[in-house]
C-alpha cells in the first residue's frame, strides 16, 4: 500500500498511524518501529525549534550510517528545517566549508569525528551549537532528543521548499550545495517504487550499504519506509558483513559495486550463504563486465540493474533493469537504460538544439524531481537549469530503442585537431591492459592540434612497465588514430576527492599553467 503522502515528514507520520509497531529501521541489534522512528524525530522537531531554528535554517550532521540519520531527516522536515548532509571523508577544511557555505546552525557530528570540528562553533559566525552523537543511549544528542516533549507543532510546509541538501563532489571547483525540495524527494521515492514493486510485498527489507550522505542510499531507503517495509542499516558495508547481513536478514534489495560483487564471489564460504531472499542487487558506481555479471547470476539467483542519475536529479532518471541488466544483453549492458517514470530526457547539440539518435551531445533531464537550484550560486543555478530542464554536462546518446549511453563528462572531452575525442572510452580500453592498475586521460596544450590526449597510468606491481610504442601498438587494432594517447606518464596513484573521484583538474593543471605563463 502506498500512503498518501506531500511533505517527507508524512512517510514516517502516516506510517506510524497505519501500521504503529511494524520495524522500520534496523540497527547494529536494534529494531525500530514506525511509531519509535515518529516519536523520535517529532522530538528532534520540537528540539531543532527550541534551539531557534525557523524555516529554511540548516542543521548539518556528520556522522557515518546509523538509524539516527532518519531522527534527524524527518526530524527536519517536520520542523521545515533544512538537512545539510556532510560527507564524513572530507578533511577538516572541507567540512568547514561546507558548514560555513550552508549557514547551519546546529551540527550534528559522530564521536570519532570530533576532531575534524573542534573550534568550529566559536569561529563560523552562524554555528550556534554542536551536538555529539555515538550509538550509546546517553550520547549528548540522544539526551537532547529524548528530553523534548514529543508532540511538534504541525508546520504550514510548502512541498515546493528545501528539505535537503547535498554538496557536489567538487571535482571542477568548490562543492555546490545542491537544494532539494520536499516534493522532489517523494517523487524520487515513487520512481523507486515503480520498478521496485516488490517492496510492497510483507516482510520486504532494503540493506543501506552506501553512504547515507549521498542521494541514492538516501533514496533507496525513504522508498523502503513509504511503502511500510524495512530499512536496514549498516555502519561499514565489508564484502564479509555483506555476505553474512544478506542471507541473515532477508534483504530483498540493495546496492552494491561490482568490485564488491568481484570480492564478495571470491569468500571461502560463499557457496554455503542462502541469498534466496534477494530479488535485486543494484549496481553502484560504474557498470559490471557480462562475465562477473554471469557469475554473480549464478550464485545470487538474483536480478541485476543500474542507473544514472545525480544529485541535481534527485537520484535517477534511468534504469537498466533485470530484463535487460544481463550477461547475453550485448551492447545493452553498457547502457544506463531507458527512462523511469515522469521523466523526459534529450541530447542537445552546443546550441541547445536535439541531435538524432546515436549522435553525441550533452544529456539534459526534465523531470518531476529536479532540484530547486545551488544554494547560493545563482550563476551555476542559471547555468544549469534552463526552461525546466537540467543540463548535467555529461556527455551521451541514445539509441533507437531509447536506452542511455553515458559517453563522459563534457568538461573532460578533448578537442584534438577539430575532433571531439572523450576519454571515457580509451580508459575502459587500457583498462583491459595486463599492466594498467588504473588510468586517467586528460587533454593538454598542442600548438599544432590545439589539444593532444596524454595517458597517466598506475601501473600493476610486479609487472613491467611498457614502452610508449607498446602502448599504441596495444590500442592501435582497438581505436581510430586519433583517440591514441601518444604520451604516457606512470605514477604511483592518482589525486582523490573525499568521494573517490580522480581530480583530473589537478592533473591538467601543470600542463596549462606553463601554457598560461
Amino acid at each position: 500500500m502506498t500512503i498518501n503522502c506531500r511533505a517527507l515528514g508524512d512517510v514516517v507520520k502516516l506510517n506510524a498511524e497505519r501500521i504503529p509497531e511494524n520495524t522500520a529501521l534496523h540497527y547494529l541489534d536494534k529494531t525500530i518501529s514506525f511509531k519509535e522512528l515518529d516519536e523520535r524525530s517529532d522530538r528532534v522537531a520540537v528540539g531543532l525549534q527550541a534551539l531557534g531554528l525557523q524555516a529554511g535554517s540548516r542543521v548539518a550532521l556528520l556522522n557515518k550510517n546509523s538509524a539516527t540519520f532518519f531522527d534527524v531527516l524527518f526530524g527536519a522536515a517536520k520542523a521545515n528545517v533544512v538537512l545539510v548532509t556532510v560527507n564524513f571523508r572530507l578533511t577538516r577544511d572541507e567540512v568547514r566549508f561546507i558548514v560555513e557555505d550552508s549557514e547551519a546552525q546546529v551540527l550534528i557530528v559522530g564521536r570519532e569525528h570530533l576532531a575534524t570540528v573542534e573550534g568550529l562553533d566559536t569561529t563560523l559566525e552562524t554555528l550556534s551549537h554542536i551536538l555529539v552523537i555515538d550509538d550509546t543511549p546517553d550520547c549528548e544528542f540522544a539526551v537532547w532528543r529524548d528530553q523534548q516533549t514529543k508532540a511538534s507543532k504541525n508546520m504550514d510546509i510548502d512541498c515546493e521548499s528545501a528539505v535537503v541538501q547535498m554538496y557536489t563532489s567538487g571535482t571542477t571547483g568548490l562543492p555546490k550545495g545542491v537544494e532539494l525540495s520536499h516534493r522532489a524527494m517523494v517523487n524520487a521515492a515513487l520512481a523507486g517504487l515503480d520498478v521496485w514493486q516488490f517492496l510492497h510485498e510483507p516482510d520486504s527489507a532494503v540493506l543501506a550499504t552506501m553512504p547515507l550522505f549521498h542521494i541514492a542510499a538516501c533514496n533507496l531507503c525513504i522508498a523502503a519506509l513509504f511503502v511500510g517495509a524495512r530499512a536496514d542499516i549498516i555502519r561499514d558495508a565489508t564484502p564479509e558483513e555483506l555476505a553474512d547481513i544478506l542471507p541473515a536478514r532477508g534483504i530483498n534489495l540493495v546496492p552494491i559495486p561490482a568490485t564488491v560483487i568481484h570480492s564478495m564471489l571470491r569468500l571461502p564460504d560463499i557457496a554455503d550463504k542462502d541469498f534466496s531472499a534477494l530479488k535485486v542487487m543494484l549496481i553502484a558506481g560504474s557498470g559490471i563486465a557480462a562475465e562477473l555479471l554471469r557469475e554473480a547470476g549464478e550464485r545470487f539467483d538474483c536480478g541485476f540493474a543500474l542507473s544514472y542519475g545525480s544529485t541535481e536529479m534527485c537520484g535517477g532518471v534511468t534504469y537498466l533493469g533485470p530484463d535487460l541488466c544481463r550477461p547475453d544483453a550485448g551492447k545493452r549492458l553498457e547502457s544506463a537504460g531507458p527512462l523511469l517514470a515522469n521523466s523526459e530526457l534529450k541530447i542537445v547539440n552546443d546550441n541547445g538544439v536535439e541531435v538524432v539518435k546515436g549522435t553525441i551531445g550533452e544529456i539534459i533531464v526534465r523531470s518531476n524531481r529536479l532540484m530547486n537550484g545551488y544554494w547560493h550560486r545563482p550563476e551555476a543555478t542559471n547555468d544549469a537549469l534552463r526552461d525546466g530542464w537540467f543540463y548535467s554536462g555529461d556527455a551521451g546518446y541514445l539509441d533507437e530503442n531509447g536506452l542511455l549511453f553515458v559517453v563522459d563528462r563534457i568538461k573532460d572531452m578533448v578537442i584534438s585537431g577539430g575532433e571531439n575525442i572523450y576519454p571515457v572510452e580509451i580508459e575502459q580500453v587500457l583498462h583491459s591492459h595486463p599492466a594498467v592498475e588504473d588510468v586517467a586521460i586528460v587533454g593538454i596544450p598542442d600548438d599544432k592540434w590545439g589539444e593532444s590526449l596524454l595517458a597517466f597510468i598506475v601501473p600493476k606491481l610486479g609487472v613491467e612497465r611498457p614502452t610508449t610504442d607498446a602502448m599504441i601498438a596495444f590500442l592501435r587494432p582497438k581505436l581510430a588514430g586519433y583517440k591514441i594517447p601518444r604520451r604516457y606518464e606512470f605514477i604511483d596513484a592518482f589525486p582523490r576527492n573525499a568521494m573517490g573521484k580522480v581530480l583530473k583538474r589537478e592533473l591538467r593543471r601543470p600542463y596549462w599553467d606553463k601554457k598560461i605563463v
